[in-house]
C-alpha cells in the first residue's frame, strides 16, 4: 500500500488555449510538508487548487486519501471535508464575528451542539493566539490577524490535509512572522501540508520537499538543503539567485 495521501497523475489543464499545467505527476505522503515555489504564472496556485477541485483538470487523475476526486461529484464533497484551504485573501465573512467565521462550517456539517462548536472554535483561536478577538469582526483586524483566523477556520473541520495558497503574499512585512509562526506550529503537529509560497526561509526551515515549477511544469523536486545549496536545474538556480539578491 502506498502511503501517498495525494497523487496527481498525468495532469493537464488549459485555460482556453493556454496550457497552464503540463503533464504534472506529483504525490505527497501522509504527514509530509511540501513547499511549491517558482516564478509568477508558473502554475503553482492552479496545481494546489486542483487538489480539492477548485479547478477542473482536462486530463489525468487526482487521488486524495484513496478517493478519485473527479470520478463523481459526491467524491468532491467528501474530499473537501478532509482538505482545508487557506487563500491569499482570507475570504472571511465581514458580517460575522471571528468566532462565527470559525464556527460556520462545523455548524453546517458536523452533528455537534452550538456549545461544543464554540468550545472547538475558542481552542482554535488560542492556537493562533487570537482568543481576545472572538467577538471582533474581520474589519477590526490586521491582514496578518485575518490570515490567522483563516487558518483557524480551516482547522475547524479537522482536515487531514492543509493547502496554503501564498498565505503571506498579501500581508504587511511586520505581520508575516506571526502567520509563519502558526504555520510552523502546524508543521510540528504532523499535518500533511502543501504550501505555495515565496517565503524561502520558511521553505528551508519547514519543508520536507521543495517542488520548483516553471511554465506549467515541475522542473525540480528536491530536499531543501540540496535545492538551496545545489539546485539541479539551471532555471531553479536562476530563480534562487534573483530571489536571494532582493
Amino acid at each position: 500500500m502506498s502511503d501517498d495521501i495525494i497523487s496527481m497523475k498525468n495532469i493537464d489543464k488549459y485555460y482556453d488555449d493556454f496550457h497552464v499545467l503540463k503533464n504534472i505527476n506529483f504525490s505527497v505522503r501522509k504527514g509530509e510538508i511540501v513547499v511549491v515555489c517558482g516564478p509568477s504564472g508558473s502554475g503553482k496556485s492552479t496545481l494546489i487548487r486542483c487538489i480539492n477541485g477548485l479547478e477542473d483538470i482536462d486530463t489525468g487523475n487526482i487521488i486524495v486519501d484513496g478517493v478519485d476526486i473527479y470520478e463523481n461529484k459526491r467524491n468532491l464533497q467528501t474530499i473537501r471535508k478532509e482538505v482545508g484551504m487557506v487563500f491569499q485573501h482570507f475570504n472571511l465573512f465581514p458580517h460575522l464575528t471571528i468566532l462565527e467565521n470559525i464556527s460556520i462550517a462545523p455548524l453546517l456539517v458536523k452533528n455537534l451542539s452550538k456549545e461544543e462548536i464554540k468550545d472547538i472554535a475558542m481552542k482554535l483561536l488560542q492556537k493562533v493566539k487570537l482568543e481576545d478577538k472572538a467577538d471582533s469582526y474581520p474589519g477590526d483586524l490586521s491582514g496578518g490577524q485575518k490570515q490567522r483566523v483563516a487558518i483557524a477556520r480551516s482547522l475547524a473541520m479537522k482536515p487531514k490535509i492543509l493547502l496554503f495558497d501564498e498565505p503571506t503574499s498579501a500581508l504587511d512585512p511586520e505581520t508575516i512572522g506571526d502567520v509563519l509562526s502558526v504555520m510552523k506550529d502546524l508543521a510540528k503537529e504532523k499535518f500533511t501540508i502543501v504550501c505555495v509560497t515565496h517565503e524561502m526561509g520558511f521553505a528551508k526551515e519547514v519543508g520536507d520537499r521543495i517542488i520548483f515549477m516553471d511554465e506549467g511544469k515541475i522542473v525540480e523536486e528536491n530536499n531543501p538543503e540540496d535545492f538551496f545549496n545545489k539546485p539541479s536545474s539551471k532555471r531553479a538556480k536562476q530563480f534562487l539567485n534573483e530571489i536571494l539578491m532582493h
